[in-house]
């Protein structure tokens, strides 16, 4: 089995350096490629995300999504799997139980993503708890909104 070195950073709105974490995660060939970094637009921490989804990349995904929420750094956050090819249903589980806890810390986000990630999420019903967006302006633009309700 192939390992790669998933890396992760973000930096909070703040002057406070960037937060870096990297890990060694089990992967299949394709691989998974994530980085979760700090956009200032709209203060929103972007998890952007690329490759498959699948049950082996999983635990990576996971993790990554996890980062986006940990500790409460973060109050807005758009996840960007404009460039994910396929999703599988660990990752729409996975998309479901960080919907839950987005909504159980307080934390505005929407998900933008091609057909091949909308698509799953609709078929499913998950469209009702996961907010979705076909592009990452509009996600920015639907994750300002909600922070003003």
């Amino acid at each position: 089995m192939k390992t790669s070195r998933t890396s992760f950073h973000a930096t909070p709105p703040s002057a406070s350096p960037p937060i870096h974490c990297s890990l060694d995660m089990p992967t299949h060939e394709r691989g998974l490629r994530m980085t979760v970094e700090f956009a200032p637009y709209a203060d929103a921490t972007v998890g952007r995300i690329s490759g498959d989804i699948d049950v082996l990349a999983a635990p990576s995904f996971a993790l990554a999504l996890a980062h986006l929420t940990d500790g409460g750094s973060f109050s807005r956050v758009v996840v960007d799997m404009t460039a994910v090819d396929f999703v599988g249903t660990s990752g729409l589980s996975i998309l479901s139980e960080f919907a839950e806890s987005a909504r159980r810390q307080h934390i505005t986000w929407a998900l933008a993503g091609n057909r091949a990630v909308l698509r799953p999420i609709e078929a499913i019903g998950l469209s009702a708890t996961i907010p979705t967006c076909s592009t990452v302006h509009d996600a920015f633009d639907r994750v300002e909104k909600a922070a003003h309700r």
